[in-house]
């Protein structure tokens, strides 16, 4: 986002910022305590999966007609498939179309798509990781980071979760509020979307200290006193890293993709 960029529209208010699931993954969330799991097996928790735009294309009416049973294995398999896809991004791994029926979609490959596309709804919109198709004949996906940032904010290789999706979200309620924001604005902003600065977040861990020491370290985001505030307050601006790795534009363009998934 060079200096002199063209300014965000201003009707793009955070009254359409996306939210994030706010139910507590079945599992619970694992303790930062625990010893790093082996590669082989990393701890994966799942939010309650959004509805792909696939879904609300067909209407109401597909939910109606369609059996309760069928609706809940569907979702228990996009589920499924999102915890498989987050392993391939752990692991740096590709992954195909017959792995994915083979091993998670099974007797369910007339729906394929359908799955596919939630899965992949559903990890951009909690974790900010994109579903990459990189070879259309045998359908191969890779999984990356959205936006060209390089730091996912995990703590290893095999523990945490992505999270990207939050820090893009921040960066775009920053753009929203004139390229600085009050740090109240953006509590403001992650508490509708469940997370709160002084409570363990199954995503963003403790929130307080992602936002203001480990994005700040990482070069994503400057946090400053305000001069000559009374009483004093701090705001959040783009960091360095931001401004070398996205643009503002991009941000907000990828704010309402995930709003409409939401």
């Amino acid at each position: 986002m060079a200096e002199g960029e063209e300014s965000i529209d201003n009707n793009f208010s955070s009254s359409t910022s996306p939210t994030l699931p706010r139910k507590m993954p079945a599992g619970g969330i694992p303790s930062h305590h625990q010893s790093p799991q082996r590669a082989s097996s990393p701890p994966i928790v799942i939010a309650e999966v959004p509805k792909s735009p696939l879904d609300e294309a067909s209407g109401n009416q597909m939910d109606l007609e369609e059996p309760m049973v069928l609706r809940r294995t569907l979702s228990s398999k996009t589920t499924d498939l999102m915890q498989f896809l987050l392993l391939k991004y752990r692991m740096k791994e590709l992954t195909n179309k017959a792995e994915i029926v083979e091993k998670i979609i099974k007797d369910y490959e007339q729906y394929y798509s359908r799955i596919l596309n939630e899965a992949s709804d559903g990890l951009k919109l909690v974790f900010g990781i994109n579903v990459i198709e990189v070879d259309p004949v045998v359908h191969t996906y890779a999984l990356a980071i959205a936006l060209g940032i390089t730091y996912d904010g995990m703590l290893t290789d095999v523990q945490g979760m992505p999270k990207t999706g939050l820090l893009i979200i921040v960066l775009g309620v920053i753009c929203m509020h004139d390229h600085h924001a009050h740090e109240d604005e953006i509590w403001q902003s992650l508490n509708t979307m469940g997370v709160i600065s002084m409570e363990n977040h199954y995503v963003a861990g403790n929130a307080k200290k992602l936002f203001t020491e480990t994005f700040v370290q990482e070069g994503y985001l400057k946090y400053n006193l305000v001069p000559d505030s009374d009483p004093p307050h701090y705001e959040f601006l783009w960091g360095p890293r931001a401004h070398a790795e996205t643009r503002s534009t991009d941000v907000i363009e990828f704010l309402v993709q995930i709003s409409r998934i939401n």
